[in-house]
């Protein structure tokens, strides 16, 4: 099951491969995704935003129909961050100085940095 990455390349040596595409790990994890791959404004704000919209659901004595809310907002916020986390990732890697250095079909994240690594030597 091959799926297309882009790989980045920071100064410092490191390599990052993101997948193409729909992200599982952002679906299921969305804040906690966003946190291990360091993207800390936007892990930090979906966790407050949630905090902020149970503390007024509370306030309002939601009962049931705030908990039928919550779970509405969550399962909307999990399909945005499918959507977008792997553009997202892209983006802050970029932010922290990384470059798009190759594009490459592979099973998997270590797969594609292997790839781009075996490519980049035959080019020397």
């Amino acid at each position: 099951n091959m799926k297309q990455y882009k790989v980045y390349k920071h100064p410092s040596g490191s390599t990052e491969a993101v997948k193409q595409g729909w992200s599982w790990p952002g679906f299921f994890f969305s804040f906690i995704w966003e946190m291990v791959k360091k993207m800390w404004g936007l892990g930090v704000g979906v966790l407050i935003g949630f905090f902020v919209l149970g503390f007024i659901i509370g306030a309002a004595g939601g009962g049931s129909g705030g908990d039928a809310l919550i779970n509405v907002v969550a399962i909307i916020a999990n399909i945005i961050f499918g959507v977008n986390g792997n553009s997202w990732r892209e983006k802050n890697l970029v932010s922290r100085g990384f470059e798009l250095v190759d594009t490459v079909t592979a099973a998997n994240p270590e797969g594609a940095i292997a790839l781009h690594l075996k490519g980049a030597s035959a080019e020397r």
